[in-house]
């Protein structure tokens, strides 16, 4: 895996328990292993001409997420995560994978139902995130497979438990 550049913006939407700083090896991290599993199973897009992958997360708060999500989605509510392929490659031969966009209360509020940690799951929406942005989906159902296996075992790897096991008090 090439090296992952990562512009945080609007931090002061991002929930206090996430540090954006120190979350950047983690992801870098994760997209290392992500990058590894999937051409191992010949899964990879080819990116020949980048020498490096950057990447956009701002974060947003839950009026902005729903405008977003209704114009790019026809959905009217705000989501956790909505990803925004460039794939633009730079004169530096820095590919832009795109935007994502995070709804910082969205995130703690599903974090908080599903019993999991405000850093875990903001992780987990990365991960997926940038899975979007490099060509994974989950509209189908063996796509969905692929992807969520690919998500259990990347998260892993970084100490974060499955986040299709939700742990909610009774």
């Amino acid at each position: 895996m090439m090296p992952l550049q990562i512009d945080f913006q609007q931090r002061d939407l991002c929930p206090a328990d996430i540090a954006c700083d120190a979350a950047m090896p983690l992801i870098q991290t994760m997209m290392a292993s992500t990058w590894q599993k999937t051409v191992a199973q010949g899964l990879a897009v080819n990116f020949p001409q980048a020498q490096r992958f950057s990447v956009c997360i701002r974060f947003v708060d839950p009026a902005e997420s729903r405008a977003l999500n209704e114009s790019y989605r026809g959905r009217d509510y705000p989501t956790n995560v909505l990803s925004f392929t460039t794939n633009m490659l730079d004169e530096a031969r820095c590919l832009d994978l795109g935007d994502l966009v995070i709804c910082g209360m969205c995130l703690v509020d599903e974090a908080a139902d599903q019993g999991k940690t405000i850093s875990d799951h903001f992780l987990h929406l990365v991960l997926h995130g940038i899975l979007h942005l490099i060509g994974y989906d989950h509209e189908i159902e063996a796509d969905a497979v692929t992807m969520e296996s690919l998500e259990v075992a990347v998260l892993k790897e970084v100490g974060v438990q499955d986040p299709y096991e939700v742990i909610v008090d009774e």
